[in-house]
């Protein structure tokens, strides 16, 4: 495995949640490697861990080679399978940041890095110290839930998931600093030039 990887899995939302509707969410991790072993971003929804087990199976890998996992922030579609994954890599190192306020962690926080190539971004506002990663190797910027993409086009995290609307949009722009990087989404596929897009929801 040589490319950062993602874990799709789905949310379904209840009626009232998103709208009169039930929702369908595209829910992601991702896999990064690093010649130690890999990073698991987040951990998804399911607390059996099933999708991450098949993708680890799927390329070669084992529990054993994950050595680090971060989680973007707290919520519980990024958390679902923390506690399997705690089991099942005993040695991974857990991190987040500490105002998510997640037990048995270790802190992280803006421009530390993470096995020697994910740089750690504070991009507050979804949550309190929500984070997202730049891979300074492949040049890719994971951004967790700062923005999302539905439909072929980004969207803003759902306002009633946003704990501070102002300072998310603060890290909308402050993303603008790495134009150019490839961006990794938490829900939605990866577009293939998110920039334009991004200046577009940003009222540029």
């Amino acid at each position: 495995m040589s490319a950062v990887l993602a874990v799709p899995m789905e949310l379904e939302l209840p009626p009232g949640a998103l709208g009169p509707e039930p929702v369908t969410v595209d829910v992601r991790a991702h896999l990064v490697p690093h010649p130690a072993g890999l990073v698991l971003v987040d951990t998804g929804i399911d607390p059996s861990g099933a999708a991450l087990e098949a993708a680890l199976s799927a390329t070669g890998a084992t529990w054993r080679d994950v050595t680090h996992v971060v989680i973007t922030h707290a919520h519980p579609d990024h958390t679902g399978a923390l506690a399997h994954v705690r089991a099942a890599a005993p040695g991974a190192a857990v991190l987040a940041h500490p105002l998510e306020g997640l037990a048995d962690t270790a802190p992280v926080e803006d421009g530390d890095l993470v096995a020697g190539r994910l740089a750690v971004v504070e991009t507050p506002g979804h949550t309190a110290g929500h984070l997202s990663l730049l891979d300074e190797d492949t040049g890719v910027l994971l951004v967790g839930d700062c923005v999302g993409a539905m439909g072929g086009e980004l969207v803003r995290a759902p306002a009633p998931f946003t704990a501070d609307a102002a300072r998310a949009e603060d890290s909308l722009a402050r993303l603008r600093d790495f134009r150019g990087a490839r961006m990794l989404f938490a829900h939605g596929p990866e577009l293939a030039d998110p920039w334009p897009q991004l200046d577009r929801l940003l009222g540029r």
